[in-house]
Protein backbone atom coordinates (compact mmCIF):
# COMPACT_ATOMS: atom_id res chain seq x y z
CA UNK A 1 0.00 0.00 0.00
CA UNK A 2 1.14 3.71 -1.11
CA UNK A 3 0.20 6.53 1.72
CA UNK A 4 -0.53 9.83 0.35
CA UNK A 5 0.90 12.51 3.07
CA UNK A 6 -0.46 16.07 1.78
CA UNK A 7 0.57 18.97 3.57
CA UNK A 8 -2.47 22.04 3.43
CA UNK A 9 -1.99 25.82 3.75
CA UNK A 10 -5.80 26.05 4.29
CA UNK A 11 -6.27 26.01 0.72
CA UNK A 12 -9.59 24.25 0.13
CA UNK A 13 -10.12 24.90 -3.54
CA UNK A 14 -6.43 23.76 -4.29
CA UNK A 15 -6.89 20.68 -2.28
CA UNK A 16 -10.38 20.04 -3.74
CA UNK A 17 -8.83 19.70 -6.73
CA UNK A 18 -6.02 17.50 -5.82
CA UNK A 19 -8.08 15.18 -4.14
CA UNK A 20 -9.91 14.80 -7.24
CA UNK A 21 -7.39 13.85 -9.19
CA UNK A 22 -6.14 10.90 -7.07
CA UNK A 23 -8.05 7.54 -7.91
CA UNK A 24 -10.46 6.46 -5.43
CA UNK A 25 -9.97 3.53 -2.74
CA UNK A 26 -6.32 2.63 -3.85
CA UNK A 27 -4.37 4.75 -1.27
CA UNK A 28 -4.06 5.69 2.06
CA UNK A 29 -4.89 9.99 2.39
CA UNK A 30 -3.37 12.18 5.00
CA UNK A 31 -4.14 15.40 4.99
CA UNK A 32 -2.32 17.36 7.61
CA UNK A 33 -3.88 21.09 8.17
CA UNK A 34 -1.91 22.36 11.62
CA UNK A 35 0.44 25.22 12.40
CA UNK A 36 3.45 23.18 11.81
CA UNK A 37 6.17 23.92 9.32
CA UNK A 38 5.64 22.49 6.08
CA UNK A 39 8.50 19.48 6.82
CA UNK A 40 6.81 19.43 10.41
CA UNK A 41 3.91 18.55 8.40
CA UNK A 42 6.17 15.51 5.81
CA UNK A 43 7.29 14.46 9.02
CA UNK A 44 3.48 14.29 11.09
CA UNK A 45 1.83 12.90 8.25
CA UNK A 46 4.70 10.14 8.25
CA UNK A 47 4.00 9.24 11.31
CA UNK A 48 0.64 8.59 10.75
CA UNK A 49 0.63 6.64 7.64
CA UNK A 50 1.35 3.01 7.67
CA UNK A 51 2.44 2.24 3.48
CA UNK A 52 5.85 0.66 2.26
CA UNK A 53 6.01 4.08 0.41
CA UNK A 54 5.08 7.20 1.01
CA UNK A 55 3.96 9.63 -1.71
CA UNK A 56 4.79 13.54 -0.27
CA UNK A 57 2.50 16.29 -2.19
CA UNK A 58 2.09 20.01 -1.82
CA UNK A 59 -1.74 21.19 -2.13
CA UNK A 60 -1.01 22.91 -5.55
CA UNK A 61 -1.16 20.25 -7.41
CA UNK A 62 -3.24 18.03 -9.82
CA UNK A 63 -2.43 14.80 -10.84
CA UNK A 64 -2.31 13.36 -14.02
CA UNK A 65 -3.72 10.13 -15.17
CA UNK A 66 -1.59 7.03 -13.65
CA UNK A 67 1.34 9.37 -11.89
CA UNK A 68 1.11 7.25 -8.61
CA UNK A 69 1.09 4.33 -9.78
CA UNK A 70 3.73 4.91 -12.46
CA UNK A 71 6.04 6.41 -9.37
CA UNK A 72 5.21 3.30 -7.17
CA UNK A 73 6.72 0.73 -10.61
CA UNK A 74 9.94 3.23 -10.45
CA UNK A 75 10.76 3.04 -6.79
CA UNK A 76 10.33 -0.71 -6.53
CA UNK A 77 13.58 -1.00 -8.73
CA UNK A 78 16.88 -1.85 -6.83
CA UNK A 79 18.33 1.01 -4.82
CA UNK A 80 15.70 3.79 -6.00
CA UNK A 81 14.92 5.37 -2.95
CA UNK A 82 12.69 8.50 -4.02
CA UNK A 83 11.49 8.88 -7.13
CA UNK A 84 10.05 12.61 -7.86
CA UNK A 85 7.56 13.61 -10.01
CA UNK A 86 7.98 15.69 -13.59
CA UNK A 87 6.21 18.68 -12.87
CA UNK A 88 4.62 20.56 -15.09
CA UNK A 89 2.90 24.16 -14.99
CA UNK A 90 -0.73 24.09 -14.70
CA UNK A 91 -1.60 26.75 -16.99
CA UNK A 92 1.03 25.68 -19.58
CA UNK A 93 0.46 21.80 -19.43
CA UNK A 94 3.22 21.02 -22.26
CA UNK A 95 6.16 22.79 -20.21
CA UNK A 96 8.39 21.66 -17.41
CA UNK A 97 8.38 23.54 -14.65
CA UNK A 98 10.60 20.87 -12.06
CA UNK A 99 12.30 18.24 -13.51
CA UNK A 100 14.52 17.90 -10.54
CA UNK A 101 18.21 19.64 -9.79
CA UNK A 102 21.55 18.40 -9.85
CA UNK A 103 24.09 20.40 -7.15
CA UNK A 104 27.40 20.99 -7.27
CA UNK A 105 28.39 20.79 -3.76
CA UNK A 106 31.97 22.37 -4.26
CA UNK A 107 29.73 25.93 -4.63
CA UNK A 108 26.50 25.11 -3.61
CA UNK A 109 24.74 26.13 -6.64
CA UNK A 110 21.90 24.05 -8.47
CA UNK A 111 20.65 23.17 -12.11
CA UNK A 112 17.48 22.55 -13.02
CA UNK A 113 16.92 20.05 -15.06
CA UNK A 114 14.45 20.39 -18.46
CA UNK A 115 13.26 23.75 -16.87
CA UNK A 116 10.78 25.22 -18.93
CA UNK A 117 11.10 22.91 -21.97
CA UNK A 118 8.46 21.83 -24.04
CA UNK A 119 7.57 17.78 -24.07
CA UNK A 120 4.87 15.73 -25.00
CA UNK A 121 4.86 13.52 -21.83
CA UNK A 122 2.19 11.27 -23.05
CA UNK A 123 4.60 9.71 -25.43
CA UNK A 124 6.79 8.62 -22.55
CA UNK A 125 10.11 10.05 -24.30
CA UNK A 126 12.41 10.14 -21.57
CA UNK A 127 13.30 6.74 -18.93
CA UNK A 128 13.52 7.82 -15.21
CA UNK A 129 17.55 9.66 -14.73
CA UNK A 130 18.97 10.31 -11.95
CA UNK A 131 18.86 13.81 -10.17
CA UNK A 132 20.19 14.76 -6.77
CA UNK A 133 17.26 16.23 -5.83
CA UNK A 134 13.72 16.41 -5.97
CA UNK A 135 10.68 18.83 -4.37
CA UNK A 136 7.00 19.13 -4.33
CA UNK A 137 6.05 16.33 -5.23
CA UNK A 138 8.03 12.82 -4.55
CA UNK A 139 7.43 9.29 -3.48
CA UNK A 140 9.85 7.40 -0.88
CA UNK A 141 10.58 4.19 0.86
CA UNK A 142 9.45 3.94 4.32
CA UNK A 143 12.95 1.86 4.90
CA UNK A 144 14.70 4.21 3.75
CA UNK A 145 13.19 6.98 6.19
CA UNK A 146 13.82 4.35 8.89
CA UNK A 147 17.16 4.28 7.81
CA UNK A 148 18.46 7.52 7.37
CA UNK A 149 15.27 9.93 9.86
CA UNK A 150 12.83 12.14 9.17
CA UNK A 151 12.89 15.49 7.56
CA UNK A 152 15.67 17.79 9.20
CA UNK A 153 12.28 20.05 10.84
CA UNK A 154 14.67 22.18 12.85
CA UNK A 155 17.20 23.56 10.17
CA UNK A 156 15.01 23.94 7.32
CA UNK A 157 11.45 23.68 8.43
CA UNK A 158 10.74 24.89 4.73
CA UNK A 159 13.45 25.27 1.57
CA UNK A 160 16.15 22.23 1.50
CA UNK A 161 14.35 19.99 3.80
CA UNK A 162 14.11 17.83 0.08
CA UNK A 163 17.77 18.44 -0.80
CA UNK A 164 18.77 17.64 2.65
CA UNK A 165 16.50 14.35 2.68
CA UNK A 166 17.52 13.20 -0.83
CA UNK A 167 21.61 14.08 0.00
CA UNK A 168 21.17 11.74 3.19
CA UNK A 169 19.67 9.06 0.68
CA UNK A 170 22.22 9.31 -1.85
CA UNK A 171 25.19 8.79 0.95
CA UNK A 172 23.59 6.09 2.12
CA UNK A 173 23.51 4.27 -1.55
CA UNK A 174 20.23 5.18 -2.51
CA UNK A 175 19.08 6.49 -5.73
CA UNK A 176 17.20 9.52 -6.56
CA UNK A 177 15.33 9.55 -9.88
CA UNK A 178 12.67 12.13 -11.73
CA UNK A 179 9.80 9.44 -13.53
CA UNK A 180 8.71 11.58 -16.79
CA UNK A 181 5.79 9.23 -16.95
CA UNK A 182 4.67 10.49 -13.53
CA UNK A 183 3.67 13.73 -14.01
CA UNK A 184 1.68 16.66 -11.53
CA UNK A 185 0.23 19.84 -13.24
CA UNK A 186 1.54 21.85 -10.40
CA UNK A 187 0.82 25.89 -9.50
CA UNK A 188 4.30 26.86 -10.28
CA UNK A 189 5.48 30.51 -10.67
CA UNK A 190 8.69 30.05 -11.94
CA UNK A 191 9.34 31.01 -15.55
CA UNK A 192 12.48 32.95 -14.86
CA UNK A 193 16.10 31.27 -14.24
CA UNK A 194 16.31 34.81 -12.06
CA UNK A 195 14.70 33.76 -8.37
CA UNK A 196 11.73 35.10 -7.51
CA UNK A 197 11.08 35.48 -4.00
CA UNK A 198 7.15 35.74 -3.13
CA UNK A 199 7.56 36.92 0.71
CA UNK A 200 9.79 37.79 3.52
CA UNK A 201 9.67 34.22 4.96
CA UNK A 202 10.99 32.56 1.50
CA UNK A 203 13.58 35.62 1.09
CA UNK A 204 15.20 34.34 5.05
CA UNK A 205 15.16 30.95 4.31
CA UNK A 206 16.76 31.18 1.35
CA UNK A 207 19.35 32.80 2.85
CA UNK A 208 20.07 30.76 6.48
CA UNK A 209 18.99 27.38 5.07
CA UNK A 210 21.71 27.41 2.12
CA UNK A 211 24.68 28.40 5.10
CA UNK A 212 22.53 25.67 7.14
CA UNK A 213 23.23 23.19 4.27
CA UNK A 214 26.58 23.91 3.65
CA UNK A 215 27.50 23.73 7.52
CA UNK A 216 25.54 20.41 7.97
CA UNK A 217 27.01 18.52 5.22
CA UNK A 218 30.32 19.61 5.82
CA UNK A 219 30.60 21.22 2.25
CA UNK A 220 33.15 24.26 1.54
CA UNK A 221 31.93 27.78 2.38
CA UNK A 222 34.45 29.83 0.29
CA UNK A 223 31.40 30.70 -2.12
CA UNK A 224 28.92 31.88 0.58
CA UNK A 225 29.48 35.30 -0.52
CA UNK A 226 29.21 34.89 -4.54
CA UNK A 227 25.70 33.40 -3.12
CA UNK A 228 25.14 36.78 -1.25
CA UNK A 229 25.64 39.07 -3.91
CA UNK A 230 23.62 37.04 -6.26
CA UNK A 231 20.83 36.95 -4.72
CA UNK A 232 20.71 40.68 -3.16
CA UNK A 233 20.98 41.55 -6.84
CA UNK A 234 18.64 39.22 -8.17
CA UNK A 235 16.25 40.90 -5.80
CA UNK A 236 17.44 44.53 -6.75
CA UNK A 237 16.71 43.47 -10.76
CA UNK A 238 13.32 42.32 -9.53
CA UNK A 239 12.32 45.44 -7.36
CA UNK A 240 12.32 43.60 -4.50
CA UNK A 241 14.02 46.56 -2.12
CA UNK A 242 12.07 45.44 1.50
CA UNK A 243 13.05 41.68 0.44
CA UNK A 244 16.81 42.34 0.90
CA UNK A 245 16.66 42.79 4.63
CA UNK A 246 15.04 39.63 5.69
CA UNK A 247 17.64 37.71 3.19
CA UNK A 248 20.57 39.02 4.60
CA UNK A 249 19.14 38.44 8.08
CA UNK A 250 18.59 34.83 6.82
CA UNK A 251 22.37 35.21 6.03
CA UNK A 252 23.23 36.15 9.43
CA UNK A 253 21.32 33.27 11.28
CA UNK A 254 23.14 31.17 8.84
CA UNK A 255 26.51 32.50 9.66
CA UNK A 256 25.67 32.18 13.61
CA UNK A 257 24.23 28.90 13.43
CA UNK A 258 20.68 30.41 14.47
CA UNK A 259 18.72 27.14 13.97
CA UNK A 260 16.66 24.38 16.33
CA UNK A 261 13.19 26.32 16.56
CA UNK A 262 10.40 24.22 14.58
CA UNK A 263 8.21 27.41 14.38
CA UNK A 264 8.23 29.11 10.86
CA UNK A 265 9.87 32.88 10.50
CA UNK A 266 8.04 35.73 11.63
CA UNK A 267 8.25 39.01 10.01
Amino acid sequence: MTSIVIPTHKRNDKLKRLLKSIPKNKFEIIVVNNNMSLAGKRNYGYKKSKGKHILFIDDDNELDFRAVENLEKAIRRNKTGIAGMLGCYSNKRDTICDGGDTRNLTTGFTKAKHFNQKVMIWDNIFKPYEVDEVANSFMVRRSLIKKIGLFDEERFPIDLDEADLCLRAKRAGYKVVIVPNAVTFHDSITYSRIPNFRRPKNAYYVGRNRILFQKKHHLPLRYIPVFILSYVLCLIWRFKFKLIKHFLKGVKDGIFNIAGSKKEYQV
